[in-house]
C-alpha cells in the first residue's frame, strides 16, 4: 500500500501540474487572430505611439493599453493605439499630459490632440481615478463610451476599418521603435482619428463628464482579482452607457456601509492534544487512513477531487448547515419607478451582505415565470449589471411562478440544502394560497411588498415567516436606507438565531423537549 501511495503521488502530481499547467500556456499565447496582426499592421500601430502626448508612462501602461485596446476590439470598434494610450492612461491616472508639445506628426494636429488632453484631464472622473477600481475591463468600456460619439464624424474610409486585436507578449513590443515604425508606415488613419478628436473636442468632453462615476465605484466593490468573474464586456458596456440606472445605483450605494461590515466567525479548532483529534474529509496525503487505498485507481482519484477521503486530522472542522438563499425580485411592469428602485437596491444588498457571510445566494427574476438568475459571490459582480438592466416583457403569472418553484424546490437533489425565499414584490401580487402553503412547508418565505395601494390583505401572508410592508413614508430618500437595513438585519438575525439554536441541540441529548418529574418522598 504505501508503494501504491508513493506512485499515486508521482503520477499525480506529474500529471496534475501538467494538466493545471496546460490552460495557462495555452492562455498565454495569442489566438490565432492576434498572431497574424504581429506583422505590417502591429508595426503600424506601434508607430502611432510616435504621436503620444502624455509624459511619465512607460512599458507596463504600453501593455495595459494593449489590454484596452483589445477590449474596444471585443466591443467592434477599431481604435488607434495611440488613442487608446493616452486617453486610458489619463483616465487610470497613469501618466499626464506633456507641458509642451512632444512626438512626430503634424505639430497642429499634436498641439490640438495634446490641448484636449489637459481639458480631459480636470474632468472628474480623471481626477477621482482613485476612488474607482480602474481595472482593464473598466477602463475599456469607458474608452468605448468616451469614443462612441466620436465614430459616426470619422471620414467613412476609417470609420469602416475592421478591428484588429494586438498580442500580449511583451517580447513583441520590445523589437519594434515607435519612431522608426512611424516613419515607415502609413499614419493616415491615426492622423484622421486625432484630427477629428481635435475639431470635435466637445464629444468626448461631453461624453465624460456624463459617466456615472457611481457606478463604476459600485462595480469596483464587488469584485475581486484583476478581472471581473462573470461579467461580460457588453453587460458593463450597458451599465456605463444607461441614464436610466441611476435611481438605483445612488440607492445601492447608500447601503454599501451596512453590506460589507459583515465579520465572519472562523469555522475550525485546534485541539492541543496527543495523537489525532478527529477524522475529517480534509487534510494532507500523510494523515490518510490506510483503508482509503483499497479503492480501484479511478474511484481512489474520483474521491480525492471530490474531497470524499478520510484523513486524520488534528483539527475539528465546525461545519455549518448549508443553506441557499433564493431572492426573487418581481420583474413586471407593476415594480416599473419607485418600487423598481427600492426592489433592486434591496436585493443587490441583501444578496451581497448574505454571500459575505458565507452563504450560497442567488437572485432571480420573475414575472410571468421565473428566471434562471445568477449566483452572487462574495467576491464577484456579475449580479450587479445583472440587477441593474434585467428588462420582462412578459406579463404577469404569479401562480405560475410560484408552482415552477415548487417544482425545483420537490425535485430530489444530491447535498440537498436548506433553502430560504425572498419575494420582493407589490401589494397586489396574487398568490394560490395552497402553493404558498406548500412552498412555506418546504423553505421560510421572506415577503417585502413595496406601496401597496391599501391596507395589504392577501390570503397567503399568514404563511410567510416574515412580512415587511414598504409605505410612502418608509420609501421617501430620506428613510429608504434605514429601512432596508432593518429588513437585511432582521435576515441576518433569523440567520444567528438558527446558528444558535443548531449549536444548542447539537449538545442536548433528547430531540425533543420533556416535561420534569415530579418527585415525592416518601413519608
Amino acid at each position: 500500500m504505501v508503494a501504491r501511495l508513493g506512485s499515486f503521488v508521482t503520477g499525480c502530481g506529474l500529471r496534475s501540474r501538467f494538466c493545471y499547467l496546460a490552460p495557462v500556456v495555452m492562455a498565454a499565447r495569442p489566438p490565432q487572430h492576434a498572431e497574424a496582426g504581429v506583422g505590417a499592421e502591429f508595426e503600424r500601430q506601434i508607430g502611432t505611439m510616435a504621436l503620444s502626448q502624455l509624459e511619465g508612462t512607460g512599458a507596463l501602461a504600453l501593455m495595459r493599453a494593449v489590454a484596452w485596446h483589445n477590449s474596444l476590439v471585443r466591443l467592434g470598434m477599431a481604435v488607434p493605439l495611440v488613442v487608446v494610450h493616452d486617453l486610458g492612461c489619463l483616465i487610470a491616472g497613469l501618466g499626464r499630459p506633456a507641458a509642451q508639445l512632444r512626438g512626430l506628426g503634424d505639430p497642429e494636429i499634436s498641439d490640438a490632440w495634446r490641448r484636449l488632453l489637459v481639458e480631459l484631464g480636470e474632468s472628474e472622473l480623471a481626477r477621482t481615478q482613485a476612488g474607482w477600481k480602474h481595472r482593464d475591463p473598466m477602463i475599456g468600456v469607458v474608452l468605448a463610451r468616451v469614443l462612441s460619439s466620436l465614430i459616426p464624424q470619422l471620414p467613412d474610409d476609417v470609420r469602416v476599418l475592421r478591428p484588429v486585436a494586438l498580442p500580449n507578449d511583451v517580447v513583441h513590443y520590445t523589437r519594434v521603435e515607435p519612431n522608426t515604425a512611424f516613419t515607415r508606415y502609413d499614419q493616415s488613419v491615426a492622423t484622421a482619428w486625432l484630427a477629428t478628436l481635435g475639431v470635435h473636442r466637445l464629444l468626448p468632453l461631453l461624453e465624460i463628464e456624463q459617466i456615472d462615476l457611481d457606478a463604476l465605484r459600485l462595480l469596483g466593490l464587488f469584485r475581486g482579482g484583476d478581472a471581473l468573474p462573470g461579467v461580460d464586456l457588453a453587460d458593463l458596456y450597458n451599465v456605463v452607457m444607461s441614464p436610466s440606472l441611476a435611481d438605483v445605483i445612488d440607492f445601492s450605494m447608500e447601503l454599501l456601509p451596512s453590506i460589507l461590515e459583515v465579520r465572519r466567525d472562523a469555522g475550525q479548532q485546534s485541539f492541543s492534544i496527543d495523537g489525532y483529534a478527529s477524522i475529517e474529509r480534509r487534510g494532507n496525503l500523510d494523515d490518510l487512513i490506510l483503508t482509503q487505498l483499497a479503492y480501484d485507481n479511478d474511484i481512489f482519484e474520483q474521491k480525492l477531487v471530490d474531497s470524499e477521503l478520510f484523513f486524520f486530522t488534528h483539527e475539528k472542522q465546525m461545519e455549518n448547515e448549508r443553506r441557499v438563499h433564493q431572492v426573487l425580485v418581481d420583474g413586471s411592469a407593476s415594480m416599473r419607478g419607485v418600487r423598481e428602485v427600492f426592489a433592486r437596491g434591496l436585493a443587490l444588498a441583501l444578496c451581497k451582505r448574505l454571500a459575505l457571510l458565507g452563504e450560497e445566494v442567488t437572485l432571480r427574476f420573475f414575472d410571468s415565470r421565473l428566471y434562471e438568475g445568477v449566483r452572487v459571490q462574495a467576491t464577484g459582480s456579475a449580479e450587479v449589471p445583472y440587477a441593474l438592466q434585467f428588462r420582462a416583457e412578459r406579463g404577469r403569472n404569479y401562480a405560475r411562478v410560484v408552482r415552477q418553484l415548487n417544482a425545483e424546490l420537490s425535485a430530489p437533489r444530491r447535498n440537498a440544502a436548506h433553502t430560504l425565499v425572498y419575494v420582493l414584490t407589490h401589494g397586489e401580487c396574487q398568490l394560490p394560497v395552497d402553493e404558498v402553503a406548500l412552498l412555506s412547508a418546504r423553505a421560510p418565505i421572506y415577503g417585502v411588498f413595496i406601496l401597496p395601494s391599501g391596507p395589504l390583505e392577501l390570503p397567503y401572508l399568514d404563511h410567510l415567516h416574515r412580512v415587511h410592508v414598504i409605505d410612502a413614508d418608509a420609501i421617501s430618500h430620506g428613510r429608504r436606507a434605514h429601512r432596508a437595513r432593518q429588513i437585511i438585519d432582521d435576515v441576518q438575525s433569523d440567520l444567528d438565531a438558527r446558528r444558535g439554536a443548531k449549536a444548542g441541540g447539537a449538545k442536548r441529548a433528547p430531540s425533543r423537549p420533556t416535561r420534569p418529574v415530579e418527585r415525592r418522598r416518601r413519608p
